[in-house]
C-alpha cells in the first residue's frame, strides 16, 4: 500500500509542478490545478490523513518509518488544505495572469507593471504606476480573503486549534520563537540601517527616509545605476563559469533545463521548478540584465543544483517534502556571490565594487527586515479572522520595519502559504554560517574549489532528507542563530 502511495505521490508532485511551470513561464494563460487535485484526491482525503495519524501513534513503528510517515502526513495535510481552496487558487491566478494596467497610453500586463516600477526613474510616474498596480491587486482581495478564511476553517476541521497550530505541529517549529529571534535583527541593525538608508535615499532619490514609499523601495532595490555592469548577454556564461569552478559542468547537466525564452506573460522573476527530482528540473529566467536579474538567476540556480544532484534512490518523501529553509539556504549561498568582491572581480571584472557591495547589502537588509515584519504579521493574521484590522497591521509593521511607507492593499497578495517567511529567515541565518564554513575549509574563494563542489554535491545528494537545523548540526555549525547575520550587515554597512 505504501509503495503505491509513494508512486502516486511522486506523480502528483510532477503533475502539479509541470502545470505551475507552464503557467508561470507564460506558456499557458490559465492555471488548471483543480483536475490534478481531483485525479489524486485519494492521496490527501480526510480518511487518509487520519490513517497516517494513527500509524504514527502505533507503538511498533520504527524511527525510519516514523520519519517517512511524518513527511507523508505533512504532505497530505498541506494538500488537504490546498484542495479545499483549489478553485479560489485558480481564480486568483487567472486574475493576475489576465489583468492589465494602462500605462503610457497602452495596456501592459500585471507582471510587466512590477518590472516598469523597478526601472522607472521618475518618482511621480513610478508612484502612479504603483497605484494602478495596487488597484489590480485590490480587485482580487475578496477572493484572497475567501481563500484565507477557508484555509483557517479547514485547519480547524482537522482538529487543530488554528492554522498556526497546524503548521507548528506538522513542521515541528515554533513560529513565535522564530519571530522573537528574528526580531533581534530589527533592533540590532536599526541605527546602521537608518543612517545608511537615509544617505542613499538623499543621494539617489533626493528624499529623506521619512518621505520614502514602497514604490521607492522597488526602484531602489533594483539598483538600476549599476545595471550596466551586469549585462544580460554575460549572465549564462557567468553561471556556467561559476559552476565550473566547483566542478559542475552545466552544459552536461541534461536534467537541468534553462528556459530563457521571452514570453509576454512569463513571470518577470527567475524561478526554479523541480518537475521530477532529479530527472527534470526547470531553471526559468526572463533575461533583462542588471544585478537583480543576476541575483535572482543565481538564487534559483542554487535550488536547481540542489534538486539536480539529489540521489535518485531517495524515497519521494525526501525529494518533494521537507524543510524549505534547507533549499533556500543553498539558493542564498549562490545569491550572495553578487556581494562577494573577489567573485565580482573574477567573473565581471569589477575591481571597484565597494560601493556596489554596500548598496546590495543595504537592499538585502531591506528585504530581511521586510520578512521579519511579514512573519510577525502572519503570526497575528493566522490567529484572527479580522481581516480589516490585519490589513492595517500589515501596513504598519512593514512601514515600521523597512521605513518605506507601505499601503494595506497588499496584505494578502504579499502572503505565502505555510509561513514561508520563516523558512526564508532561517535560511538567511543558516547561509551565513554555511558560507563562513566553506571559506574556512576551502578558502575565501570557495566558489573556485572543486573540493568545495564535492562537499556541496555530497550534502545536495541527501535531497530534503534533513531539516535545515539537522544539516547545520551535521556539518558542525550548531543551532541556527541570527547573530552572524546581524554582524554581517552592521560590519558591511557601517
Amino acid at each position: 500500500m505504501l509503495d503505491q502511495y509513494r508512486r502516486d505521490f511522486a506523480d502528483f508532485n510532477t503533475a502539479c509542478a509541470r502545470e505551475h511551470y507552464l503557467f508561470q513561464s507564460g506558456q499557458k494563460t490559465i492555471l488548471e490545478i483543480a483536475p490534478i487535485y481531483e485525479r489524486y484526491g485519494h492521496l490527501f482525503d480526510r480518511d487518509l490523513v487520519e490513517s497516517l495519524k494513527r500509524r504514527l501513534s502505533d507503538s511498533d513503528i520504527s524511527d525510519s518509518e516514523m520519519l517517512s510517515i511524518g513527511r507523508l502526513l505533512t504532505f497530505a495535510i498541506e494538500q488537504f488544505l490546498e484542495d479545499s481552496v483549489k478553485e479560489l487558487t485558480e481564480q486568483i491566478s487567472d486574475h493576475e495572469a489576465t489583468s492589465t494596467v494602462e500605462w503610457k497610453g497602452r495596456p501592459i500586463t500585471f507582471q510587466d507593471a512590477t518590472v516598469n516600477i523597478a526601472n522607472e526613474p521618475d518618482r511621480q510616474r513610478r508612484r502612479e504606476l504603483y497605484s494602478k498596480r495596487l488597484e489590480a491587486i485590490e480587485a482580487a482581495n475578496d477572493l484572497r480573503s475567501k481563500r484565507l478564511l477557508k484555509l483557517h476553517q479547514t485547519a480547524l476541521s482537522l482538529g487543530y486549534s488554528s492554522y498556526t497550530n497546524l503548521f507548528e505541529e506538522v513542521r515541528k517549529l515554533d513560529y513565535t520563537a522564530i519571530d522573537g529571534q528574528a526580531s533581534q535583527v530589527l533592533a540590532s541593525t536599526e541605527s546602521t540601517y537608518i543612517r545608511r538608508l537615509d544617505e542613499v535615499l538623499r543621494r539617489h532619490l533626493a528624499i529623506g527616509v521619512d518621505d520614502a514609499q514602497r514604490s521607492d523601495a522597488i526602484y531602489l532595490l533594483h539598483l538600476t545605476n549599476f545595471d550596466d555592469r551586469f549585462p544580460s548577454q554575460l549572465m549564462f556564461r557567468v553561471y556556467r563559469d561559476t559552476m565550473a569552478g566547483l566542478g559542475v559542468k552545466v552544459d552536461s547537466q541534461s536534467n537541468i533545463n534553462i528556459d530563457s525564452e521571452s514570453r509576454p506573460r512569463k513571470n518577470p522573476r527567475a524561478f526554479c521548478m523541480p518537475i521530477s527530482i532529479p530527472e527534470e528540473i526547470k531553471l526559468v529566467i526572463r533575461p533583462a540584465g542588471g544585478q537583480s536579474d543576476y541575483q535572482a538567476f543565481l538564487h534559483e540556480s542554487g535550488h536547481a543544483q540542489h534538486y539536480g544532484w539529489a540521489s535518485s534512490d531517495l524515497s519521494p518523501e525526501f525529494k518533494y517534502t521537507g524543510d524549505y529553509a534547507l533549499t533556500e539556504t543553498y539558493a542564498f549561498l549562490f545569491n550572495h556571490l553578487v556581494s562577494d568582491k573577489s567573485w565580482l572581480a573574477t567573473f565581471l571584472g569589477m575591481k571597484d565594487s565597494d560601493e556596489f557591495v554596500r548598496s546590495v547589502m543595504l537592499a538585502r537588509l531591506v528585504t530581511v527586515r521586510r520578512y521579519v515584519a511579514k512573519l510577525s504579521y502572519e503570526n497575528a493574521l493566522h490567529r484572527s479572522d479580522d481581516l480589516a484590522a490585519s490589513s492595517l497591521q500589515y501596513a504598519e509593521r512593514q512601514t515600521a520595519a523597512t521605513h518605506f511607507k507601505t499601503e494595506p492593499e497588499e496584505f494578502l497578495f504579499d502572503l505565502d502559504d505555510g509561513f514561508y517567511s520563516a523558512s526564508y529567515l532561517r535560511a538567511w541565518a543558516f547561509e551565513v554560517s554555511l558560507r563562513e564554513y566553506l571559506k574556512t575549509k576551502f578558502g575565501s574563494q570557495w566558489w573556485g574549489s572543486k573540493r568545495a563542489g564535492d562537499f556541496l554535491k555530497e550534502i545536495w545528494e541527501t535531497g530534503d532528507r534533513y531539516t535545515a537545523d539537522e544539516m547545520a548540526s551535521q556539518i558542525g555549525l550548531g543551532p541556527i542563530r541570527f547573530d552572524l547575520l546581524t554582524e554581517e550587515f552592521n560590519t558591511t554597512l557601517k
